[in-house]
């Protein structure tokens, strides 16, 4: 099972008791259609949602670690050839705006 917190997908898993090592975590189980719905409802009750200005993102074009969407568009900024249109589907400029905008980026 799949949650989407409205910025990006996470695989649902139940850790075996609180603190276990997430290698105990089980991510394949029956499918229980009510339990994921009542998680996802209670996580949007808490307002439980992805920090994207600290977050620790490696970023997979450049193979390195930034912290925040902040940086992320700074880097993409930062090399407009390598961060083309053809390569983003959008002008640099345009698609680091997009990234900055906890409305739409994840």
């Amino acid at each position: 099972m799949l949650i989407y917190d409205g910025l990006h997908y996470d695989a649902l898993a139940i850790s075996p008791f609180e603190g276990a090592p997430e290698e105990f975590d089980q991510t394949i189980f029956p499918v229980q259609k009510d339990l994921a719905l009542k998680l996802v409802k209670e996580q949007q009750r808490k307002k439980t949602y992805t920090d994207t200005a600290n977050f620790t993102l490696c970023y997979g074009v450049c193979q390195i670690g930034v912290i925040g969407q902040k940086a992320i568009a700074a880097t993409v900024a930062s090399d407009t050839v390598k961060h083309s249109e053809a390569f983003i589907g959008k002008s640099n400029q345009d698609y680091c705006s997009w990234i900055q905008d906890p409305e739409k980026w994840g």
